[in-house]
């Protein structure tokens, strides 16, 4: 009960829509969805909303029920407290040094929330099943905003004199890859026809929501974790079916970059996203440059290498010829630069880079580990989830203020759980495993590896 209640918060955390939202549809549309808005309005006298209230009162029945720290990995458990506390840390310094503590709030509190979300779903999440639960609700929670945005773009967006830039939001990018990573993972751990047949209908449904809302983040963001995906796979059977695709697609996907590169359309945007992505002709790029040398002077000239300068300590805007979006911007515009990846180690120094960001390489380590020794395909399948949806996170937070991303931070929050159970879970790798990747390609291992790894091997009896 308690998963399934974690699991509907998040469902209405992805698919509900605040009230009086601009950004969401460009503020030219609600959806059905509008009707859980009242969960995300601050209740009087504590500025918390509804949602974070029962969030917060589903809290204490998580994490001190029977049995809730049993199964779980500890190195997961040993970088989310390391994490706490140094955002502890770094927020003390930047509060000594004048920092404002509201704005140090709001530049952590969705951070603090993937940590929370972790926490909870690690003392909840009991077997398959649950975490089977878990994936499902990703992978809804993408169909129906997907499919909304899709929706938008045919009976609002489609034919305006000045159409809308994007569809839904920036952050349902990261809400789209996650949902293609589920039920690509899935159909790898099933390999069966008919899992498959359901990952080609789904994951073309989602990559026509993610073209119509034309957020070039989301492409590399693709890129990233689908390279991951082909990089777990072990040396068998799937891998070698995997391989003569690409072979077969190779000429036709040579043919798609050398038509396309440079050409405007929807169906070459993928390209374009390559292309300008970091160019000197975009102007949404040169902006990030220069918030990126921004954020770089704010370290060399008033922080401290090993503390930032504390959360709550605005950034220095020395120049603004294209990053010029005015101090005002929500009010917080320079305590939360579109580089949030950047703008962790700036606010919080080493101790922020390697501590507050400790928890995304151990969960990459432990999803991976869990991946190589799960059994069950549900296992294997969110373990391979958690990892690959990891690189799209940082991309995320390199790219758009995804460290403050209410729908990345329960993403990551999602991955932290699935990597500490699955890795709980999981025995030591199979023989078959460690045999892989010693394998230099999947054509077969050289002499010399062969003979290293059976040296390593226990005896068959």
């Amino acid at each position: 009960m308690l998963c399934r209640a974690l699991c509907a918060l998040l469902f209405l955390a992805w698919t509900a829509e605040a009230p009086k939202d601009t950004v969401l549809y460009c503020g030219l549309w609600r959806s059905p969805f509008e009707l859980f808005a009242p969960l995300f309005v601050s209740l009087p006298g504590i500025n918390l909303f509804a949602w974070q209230v029962l969030l917060l009162a589903l809290a204490p029945l998580c994490l001190l029920r029977p049995g809730a720290f049993r199964k779980r990995a500890w190195p997961m458990d040993a970088a989310i407290l390391t994490s706490l506390a140094s955002v502890a840390l770094t927020f003390l310094w930047g509060w000594v040094r004048g920092g404002s503590p509201y704005s140090a709030y709001y530049q952590l509190w969705r951070f603090l929330l993937a940590l929370l979300i972790g926490l909870m779903l690690l003392s909840v999440v009991r077997n398959s099943r649950d975490l089977r639960a878990v994936g499902l609700t990703v992978l809804a929670a993408a169909l129906v905003r997907g499919t909304l945005a899709i929706y938008f773009y045919w009976t609002h967006a489609r034919g305006r004199a000045e159409p809308p830039s994007y569809m839904t939001t920036h952050d349902d990018s990261l809400l789209f890859v996650a949902g293609l990573l589920v039920i690509l993972s899935w159909a790898l751990a099933r390999t069966r026809r008919i899992a498959w047949l359901v990952a080609t209908m789904v994951s073309a449904h989602l990559l026509y929501a993610i073209l119509l809302n034309n957020r070039r983040l989301a492409w590399i963001e693709l890129l990233l974790t689908l390279g991951l995906v082909y990089r777990l796979l072990p040396a068998e059977r799937v891998a070698r079916r995997v391989n003569r695709l690409l072979l077969l697609a190779s000429p036709v996907l040579l043919l798609y970059v050398i038509v396309g590169w440079g050409r405007p359309g929807a169906v070459f945007e993928p390209l374009r996203a390559l292309a300008t992505s970091g160019s000197d002709e975009d102007l949404s790029s040169l902006a990030r440059q220069e918030e990126i040398r921004n954020l770089l002077y704010t370290l060399s000239a008033v922080g401290n290498p090993l503390l930032g300068t504390g959360w709550g300590v605005p950034y220095q805007k020395v120049t603004s010829v294209y990053a010029n979006f005015g101090e005002d911007f929500w009010g917080v515009y320079l305590y939360t630069p579109h580089n949030s990846l950047l703008g962790v180690a700036v606010f919080g120094g080493l101790v922020g880079v390697f501590g507050t960001w400790l928890v995304v390489p151990v969960a990459a380590f432990l999803a991976t580990r869990g991946y190589r020794g799960a059994a069950p395909a549900v296992d294997r399948a969110a373990a391979m989830a958690a990892v690959c949806i990891l690189p799209a996170y940082g991309v995320q937070c390199y790219g758009d203020l995804g460290f403050q991303s209410f729908t990345g931070s329960l993403i990551l929050g999602v991955a932290i759980a699935a990597a500490g159970k699955v890795s709980a879970w999981a025995g030591p790798p199979p023989e078959s495993a460690r045999r892989d990747r010693s394998r230099a390609t999947t054509y077969g291992p050289s002499p010399a590896v062969t003979a290293e790894v059976e040296a390593e091997s226990p005896p068959r009896h």
